[in-house]
């Protein structure tokens, strides 16, 4: 959530885990769809089993939209962009059922049509001295609970940042932590966003085999080679679940909450932590929202990408993302997986916890050639 607020029962959530008051704790573990630890085999959380041929079997269909269809940032489903393969994956958490995303005056908001829910995406075209720009943001939910399009900002801020790439002419010198300040700031001029907060990881690719990354919160980059994580980014949290932010909020909701005794979470694209990885032909890059994260774990990843990848080289990038995000929103729905989500919690608070985590999930997969 983006408020800290006493009286809000989400937040009253996290301070209760850190005091650790049990039975509130089982309330919020229920209301996220895991099943607590009641009984001898549920004592303790499962051991990770990912075989493929089982666990990570056929994906299961989704209302939300298609996993693999192209975003607005990016103009098709995967692309060539020499020395670098790139495709896109994405599915949205199916909010129907819930009546989430209703704006203020009852009408649905575009975030429920969204091809990427609350997530967003870009991929820059290759610029003429051979950079190319990339990444994800994810748009903090809470303020569809209070009205509004929690889906404006990730997606706008993606936008920005794609389109100023492309308009510079030069890129040797330009940074992704550079390219998130000049793309946020964008954003609190923009008439486009009332209000909301978003996570974003972000990177250049350079024509040398370099990668820079900046990211600020809690969606991630990740470096394989020979379907081992070498490099990867480390997430960046307030308290549990309460990642780091960059907010639009008008003036006068932080004042008035500032006089109730409340405060906003309101970070800045300069607390953003950057990184510099060298490539080699065959690495693997994954950027990801949470949606992903909060599922799998990276050797669970690093399973898949060697099942994928090692009896079949040549299989096309694209497929290897769509079946990932597929597989990804399988266990999201499994009230008996051992998520990433779960398993945090249960070291947090003793208590066992099991299940899926659902949420959008967004990937950008990129193949060095």
């Amino acid at each position: 959530m983006v408020l800290l607020n006493t009286t809000n029962p989400i937040n009253k959530v996290v301070i209760y885990i850190i005091v650790i008051v049990m039975s509130l704790l089982v309330s919020f573990a229920t209301k996220r769809g895991f099943s607590t630890g009641c009984n001898t085999a549920r004592s303790t959380i499962s051991k990770r089993t990912f075989g493929f041929s089982s666990s990570w079997s056929q994906g299961s269909s989704h209302q939300g939209g298609s996993a693999s269809a192209a975003a607005n940032n990016f103009a098709a489903a995967s692309a060539n962009l020499m020395p670098y393969n790139i495709t896109v994956a994405y599915q949205p958490k199916d909010r129907e059922e819930s009546n989430l995303f209703k704006s203020k005056n009852h009408k649905p908001s575009p975030a429920q049509k969204s091809p990427t829910g609350e997530d967003n995406l870009f991929v820059s075209e290759k610029s003429k001295d051979g950079y190319i720009a990339l990444g994800v943001a994810d748009g903090v939910g809470g303020w569809s609970e209070a009205g509004y399009d929690s889906s404006a900002i990730s997606r706008e801020l993606c936008a920005s940042m794609k389109t100023i790439f492309e308009q510079q002419k030069e890129h040797a010198d330009l940074t992704p932590k550079g390219l998130l300040a000049d793309a946020f700031k964008e954003i609190q001029d923009s008439p486009k966003v009332e209000i909301g907060g978003t996570t974003a990881c972000l990177g250049i690719l350079t024509p040398d085999y370099k990668l820079k990354v900046a990211n600020l919160g809690d969606s991630w980059c990740g470096l394989f080679r020979g379907y081992k994580l070498i490099n990867e980014t480390n997430f960046q949290t307030h308290n549990f679940n309460t990642p780091y932010q960059l907010a639009k909020i008008p003036f006068q909701i932080v004042r008035q909450a500032e006089l109730e005794g409340r405060r906003y979470i309101i970070d800045t694209p300069d607390r953003a932590d950057e990184y510099s990885w060298d490539l080699q032909k065959d690495d693997i890059i994954m950027f990801a929202t949470d949606g992903v994260t909060d599922n799998v774990i990276p050797n669970d990843i690093e399973l898949f990408l060697k099942d994928k990848l090692e009896q079949q080289p040549k299989v096309d990038l694209a497929d290897i993302s769509q079946s990932f995000v597929e597989e990804v929103v399988k266990v999201s729905k499994d009230v008996n997986f051992p998520s990433a989500f779960a398993q945090e919690l249960s070291r947090l608070t003793g208590q066992k916890y099991l299940g899926g985590k659902e949420d959008d999930i967004t990937v950008v997969l990129v193949k060095v050639t």
